[in-house]
């Protein structure tokens, strides 16, 4: 007759037999002690390593029911309730500006969860034509820069062409641009050509403005002409403005109760190219300027050199977020002239590819 006590599971053993284990966590029978058995050991399901029951906060991920667990995933926060922060939840989180619950790009909140503005490089549907982020940009058909800073201007129109429109007589020109004491460029086309110069004239004729110029004298580079540039007219002598090399022109001028100055000719329209002028004056001159096609002076600098730069390829999306078109008041890149409307006959054709 056998007897035995009555207690805990234990190794048994039989005579040239291996010892039984003793059961315990990870053998799919849960005991007294354990919260779970799911016969395994794998830490990370529902039933942790050591039998107790996965809970938000224990420092391991439960796969399947937790996206995290305290630790940041691929750099997103953690909350507290294991879920991981996530632009596009519908929850404002830290570092979130705006989170209106989806990734679309298109409306007030993008996939960034800061909100739209132009230039962030999302097109904002219905209020932005195109947003291409850093790759915005003005590109202006005709733009004078200096000193990093740039202004969109016209060329001077003319009905004539340049050498009668500069009227060279009585030893001075008469473009009726001419300033005491000021040293003048701009561009000018031939309406009935559509020929594009570069002018320069330098004080004022005292016979015709009664304007007395005192004695000064100005030398002037300019650099990056493009091919086929001539001088078309050189004011009193050929020596005084001339093309020195490929590219280059060297203009040195003085004179007194007159002007001086002259021409480049021959400048491709449409075209591109940047011209650089460095001018630097004596004597009775004191101010330098650049005559916009509206006849306004715009006012430069004689320690800096004046950047003149027309353009043919337009941006395909403007600083504004806007799309260049023709019709749209603003000379891009590309166009001749721009008056805000697309028909002929009011100064720019309907087509803005000529001054009419």
């Amino acid at each position: 007759m056998f007897g035995g006590a009555c207690g805990a599971r234990t190794a048994l053993t039989t005579a040239g037999s291996v010892p039984l284990e003793r059961p315990g966590c990870g053998d799919g029978v849960r005991d007294p002690d354990e919260a779970c058995d799911d016969g395994n050991t794998d830490d990370a399901d529902a039933c942790r390593n050591g039998c107790v029951l996965a809970a938000c906060g224990d420092g391991v991920v439960a796969a399947g029911i937790e996206a995290c667990d305290g630790a940041p995933v691929e750099g997103s926060p953690c909350r507290a309730d294991c879920t991981v922060v996530t632009c596009g939840d519908g929850l404002l989180d830290p570092g979130e500006v705006c989170d209106d619950g989806n990734a679309e790009d298109g409306d007030d909140c993008p996939s960034r969860c800061l909100p739209a503005s132009c230039g962030d490089g999302f097109l904002h549907l219905g209020f932005e034509q195109c947003d291409l982020g850093p790759a915005n940009a003005d590109a202006l058909a005709y733009e004078v820069l200096q000193g990093g800073l740039g202004v969109g201007v016209l060329p001077v129109v003319a009905s004539e062409d340049v050498a009668s429109f500069y009227d060279y007589r009585s030893a001075s020109s008469h473009t009726g641009l001419e300033a005491l004491g000021e040293s003048r460029i701009f561009l000018s086309v031939d309406r009935l050509t559509g020929e594009l110069s570069l002018v320069t004239h330098h004080g004022i004729d005292e016979g015709t403005s009664g304007l007395s110029q005192p004695d000064a004298a100005v030398g002037a580079s300019f650099v990056g002409l493009p091919g086929g540039t001539f001088v078309a007219v050189a004011d009193d002598k050929p020596e005084e403005f001339f093309i020195e090399a490929a590219g280059v022109a060297r203009g040195s001028w003085g004179f007194h109760r007159n002007t001086d100055g002259g021409v480049l000719a021959g400048l491709p329209f449409p075209g591109s190219f940047h011209i650089i002028v460095t001018v630097g004056a004596h004597g009775g001159i004191d101010a330098w300027s650049y005559v916009d096609g509206s006849l306004a002076p715009l006012p430069l600098a004689f320690d800096e050199a004046t950047h003149i730069v027309v353009r043919t390829d337009p941006s395909a999306c403007r600083l504004d977020c806007t799309i260049p078109v023709c019709g749209d008041g603003r000379v891009d890149a590309g166009e001749i002239c721009d008056d805000g409307g697309t028909t002929d006959g009011d100064g720019c054709s309907a087509g803005c590819d000529a001054f009419d």
